[in-house]
């Protein structure tokens, strides 16, 4: 009788079951149809409750395996991406001088890419009165094949030199993971000086400035303001020295001043308003990479004083000229010039202050083109990469 009773009980609730929504959305979720939003518990449903199938221990743990190898699968790429964004690329400048002649950017581009190189970019100028070529090629040699060690860019600089055999080339090749070391000379004019530091300091300039040099010690208070050596060289001076004793003088302060270059390993010499005339050896053996920059437009008022003689003449405009050093007094290759009005009604003062501004400005734009190895110089001209 108790079996029966039981047996009757389970058979009701069977029954029941089966007549009732949930069970009703069961069997049709059972046999493939997906079950309605009443039979799923809606808020309308009142007591009606929604099903959910609870996870086996073995998915559960499928699971939780699924999510940790996705999340050690996230970790991964988040390093991948940080090495990459920490990967510096090494990159170098190839400047190229030869006759014009069919082939050479063909060559020059094939050299590199054979290399394993990647061009990344280029500019170039013909002269075709003067059959001349002019190239810059600035690639990225990370994934040179012979390695970015010395010995694989001595081979790098060998197949250079077998296409400039080919075109009688004269070419130079820079990288940029080494910045040019650069000397500042000045005298008592601050001006360019402090222009120059803080534009490094701004990392406009892309350059390292280890010391500077000055026949007076006025700025030595700049140098010491941005942590960088002072060295004052005087010109000795007497009255009753004949000619031959002056150059001698001079002589030994330049003496003083190749001392310090060689010694600083030194790339670059600026001349920020140095007001020495320099002696036409110490020209010859640093005209390549010495700029100077002189408060005239070139090539009016060379020399000393220009403002004053530009003032006596009545000129409209006046100006300033960043050129390369040579035994001529001011008749270097010119990298940069700028001109500025100005009235009957400036005095030598304004056009000085007016000048200055003209002067930072210039000088700044010649060397930045220099240190990124944008200028070719060739005879007494500039081919100028930077416009």
């Amino acid at each position: 009788r108790t079996r029966t009773r039981t047996r009757t009980m389970w058979m009701k609730k069977k029954m029941m079951s089966k007549c009732s929504p949930a069970g009703a959305g069961a069997s049709a979720s059972r046999d493939g149809v997906p079950p309605s939003s009443e039979s799923m518990g809606s808020p309308q449903g009142g007591s009606r409750r929604s099903l959910r199938r609870r996870a086996s221990p073995r998915r559960r743990q499928a699971g939780y395996v699924a999510s940790r190898d996705k999340a050690s699968y996230d970790s991964r790429q988040r390093h991948k991406v940080e090495v990459d964004l920490k990967k510096v690329p090494m990159e170098a400048t190839l400047l190229i001088d030869c006759p014009d002649a069919k082939g050479v950017v063909a060559a020059s581009a094939s050299m590199l890419y054979g290399q394993g190189c990647n061009i990344i970019e280029t500019d170039q100028h013909s002269c075709p009165d003067a059959g001349l070529f002019f190239q810059r090629l600035h690639f990225d040699y990370s994934d040179c094949y012979l390695g970015n060690s010395e010995a694989a860019l001595v081979g790098l600089e060998a197949a250079i030199e077998s296409v400039a055999d080919r075109f009688d080339m004269k070419w130079s090749l820079s990288f940029s993971n080494k910045p040019k070391r650069m000397a500042v000379l000045v005298s008592k004019f601050d001006h360019c000086l402090y222009d120059i530091l803080l534009r490094k300091n701004s990392k406009e300039l892309e350059c390292e400035i280890p010391l500077i040099i000055s026949n007076h010690d006025d700025l030595r208070h700049v140098g010491e303001q941005f942590g960088i050596p002072f060295y004052h060289l005087p010109m000795r001076k007497d009255p009753s020295a004949t000619p031959d004793q002056k150059m001698g003088f001079k002589l030994e302060q330049e003496a003083e001043i190749e001392r310090l270059l060689e010694e600083y390993d030194i790339d670059v010499v600026v001349l920020a308003r140095y007001m020495q005339v320099l002696s036409d050896d110490f020209c010859r053996r640093h005209e390549s990479h010495t700029i100077n920059i002189h408060h005239s437009f070139l090539p009016a008022f060379e020399g000393g004083y220009p403002y004053h003689r530009a003032y006596d003449r009545g000129v409209k405009i006046i100006g300033a000229t960043a050129h390369y050093i040579t035994a001529d007094l001011d008749a270097g290759p010119i990298i940069d010039q700028d001109v500025i009005r100005i009235s009957h009604r400036d005095s030598v003062g304004d056009m000085i202050q007016k000048g200055r501004n003209l002067e930072r400005s210039v000088l700044s734009r010649a060397l930045s083109w220099h240190l990124e190895d944008r200028v070719l110089i060739h005879n007494n001209k500039t081919v100028v990469f930077g416009y």
